[in-house]
């Protein structure tokens, strides 16, 4: 047999230590795309491989690390990780529950867990307005950094949304406290009733402390018109959470009808019926491909018997004697173009004596409505961070309504912004680290195991406020997190040791995860692509080579078990989080 004789062109730029060429970046980027779908760059696969070892504490702690609430948001987080997730592409079944595997990690970690501080103390006063995950989120980062933190809260507790807006049997409060208390815990003072309204207090602040950040999230409610605005009866969502979540108010309507396909449609419905509401009917004026809600949540809403009905939006308010007794919709439809347009002479009227709106939300401006030009001063914040001279924006306040996890990256770089600011330093820096490993302790079989369901409680016994969703069992969180591809593991093929012998070929599971190729090309965004081989075309007989697809990869083994020469490589690699003072 003639010998073939190739250079090794690794994908990665070093064969092994930490590297920061954009290429090994990308080659992460696109290896592990649950990670790269995350705001927070939480290091997904390396909590579900500690998961499934079953070390609670190093889950909990990298999760702790990357996105600040662990347990909060393994319960309420939009999850885009799992949009993301290889798992179901490709034919091989449902993506990995990620949120739920986190979830796990802190139902079962047994000690509190303090995170390393970037730099000793510097002096610096830094005031934060606002304590929602965004507000906390800055706060626990600018302490790490090593400056003093005073925050100013307008309502008696911590916790913003999460307190206010979230409900009881999605988000239990004990969980909340405990997180926030996480916090809190490392030094930080917080100061409650204390609202920021003006922007003369805003100066104030600017005056007496290095820097201030305005993270008051976006608590005014949308609104339709006139009519709907000054009737009692019709009540802003985030308003009716309020009163119901943080003040024990019990009113609900016996017909409740709520309008809007978000978040909070979902918690105003769900609570309105856990009320004692005879009927609670939810319109949304687009598909339900549009809905912006967890998964799974509007086959919940049905099984506590209530309703959604799509392609519908209201049109007028009908009395009788100046009470409320019907809300008029119109159908509507959206058009080739994908604009929303009603259908004429199709309004329907609705039995109802309680509306209420969760349309959206928008920031209030007061406090910095002496800024010329501050709204646009606030858009440009999304990216620079940065209002102006030593003010600086956060979260929901620079983003307007977004998830959890968007406002706690978005606060977790304006700490960075804050910092580099007030010290002209950049602390933190990232890496690609690369190590050889035998094996990455998977099996085929693990891709055939199905998803693991969550556990929910009977709606017979939603009426008490208990939550709903149960939590994994010890068994059935390892057994979820092996289903994970473990994507930070690199298969290589060594093709000056490679015979040809098209074992590796025989065994592969998925198609085109090895790949006979003529030769790879790197793409315009720094990934690398390849050139397969024409039969038809390509001369000679041992013409090409063999090539792992680290996008189709599912880091089985097969190959590697299989090759008779050694060619195949098996290396774990890491993207790791750098802090030097």
């Amino acid at each position: 047999m003639m010998r073939r004789f190739f250079m090794h062109n690794r994908v990665l730029s070093s064969s092994k230590g930490r590297v920061k060429n954009q290429s090994d970046f990308k080659w992460y980027d696109t290896s592990v795309p649950c990670r790269t779908a995350c705001p927070a760059d939480t290091d997904i696969p390396s909590y579900l491989e500690a998961i499934h070892k079953k070390d609670y504490k190093k889950a909990y702690s990298i999760n702790l690390e990357d996105n600040v609430f662990p347990e909060i948001l393994g319960r309420v987080c939009s999850r885009p990780c799992e949009d993301a997730c290889r798992h179901s592409k490709d034919g091989n079944g449902e993506s990995v529950a990620i949120c739920f595997s986190k979830r796990a990690a802190g139902d079962f970690k047994k000690n509190k867990i303090k995170l390393k501080n970037y730099s000793p103390k510097t002096n610096k006063k830094i005031a934060i307005i606002g304590s929602g995950v965004a507000g906390l989120a800055c706060a626990r980062e600018l302490h790490r950094y090593g400056h003093d933190i005073e925050i100013f809260e307008k309502h008696k507790t911590a916790g913003g949304m999460l307190n206010q807006g979230i409900p009881v049997f999605r988000l239990p409060r004990d969980i909340i406290q405990k997180e926030i208390e996480q916090i809190l815990s490392l030094g930080i003072k917080i100061n409650f009733r204390s609202p920021i309204d003006t922007y003369d207090e805003l100066k104030y602040l600017a005056r007496n402390y290095d820097a201030v950040v305005l993270a008051m999230g976006t608590l005014n409610a949308n609104k339709i018109n006139d009519e709907f605005s000054e009737c009692n009866q019709v009540e802003d969502g985030l308003d009716f959470l309020l009163r119901t979540n943080e003040y024990n108010s019990k009113f609900v309507g016996s017909n409740v009808v709520v309008i809007g396909g978000g978040y909070t449609s979902m918690d105003c419905a769900r609570t309105a019926l856990r009320l004692g509401a005879k009927s609670v009917k939810t319109f949304y004026r687009r598909t339900r491909g549009d809905l912006v809600i967890l998964p799974g949540e509007l086959d919940e809403l049905k099984k506590e018997q209530g309703s959604m009905k799509f392609n519908a939006r209201p049109k007028k308010l009908i009395f009788t004697k100046d009470k409320l007794v019907k809300i008029e919709m119109i159908k509507t439809i959206i058009d080739k173009k994908g604009k929303l347009k009603d259908i004429k002479e199709s309004e329907f009227n609705i039995k109802t004596d309680h509306i209420i709106l969760a349309i959206g939300q928008t920031q209030n401006y007061e406090a910095i409505d002496g800024l010329e030009n501050y709204r646009g001063k606030l858009k440009t914040s999304i990216t620079s961070h940065h209002l102006i001279k030593n003010i600086f924006s956060a979260g929901d306040y620079a983003l307007g309504a977004s998830t959890l996890i968007e406002a706690i990256a978005h606060a977790k770089e304006t700490a960075d912004r804050v910092d580099k600011h007030l010290m002209n330093r950049i602390l933190k820096t990232n890496s690609i680290e690369i190590k050889d490993v035998a094996s990455t302790n998977r099996n085929l079989k693990m891709n055939y195991i199905p998803l693991t369901s969550m556990s929910t409680l009977e709606p017979s016994r939603r009426k008490n406020y208990k939550e709903v969703e149960l939590g994994y069992k010890k068994n059935e969180a390892t057994k979820e997190a092996s289903r994970c591809y473990l994507c930070h593991y690199k298969f290589e093929i060594n093709n000056n040791l490679c015979v040809l012998c098209d074992e590796c070929l025989l065994v592969k599971p998925v198609d085109h995860c090895i790949v006979e190729i003529e030769k790879t090309q790197e793409t315009v965004d720094g990934d690398f692509d390849y050139q397969r081989i024409n039969p038809k075309k390509t001369k000679g007989i041992y013409h090409g080579r063999l090539l792992i697809d680290h996008k189709k990869c599912i880091r089985c083994g097969e190959c590697e078990k299989a090759c008779p020469t050694g060619a195949i490589t098996i290396q774990k690699i890491e993207k790791v989080h750098h802090a030097t003072t």
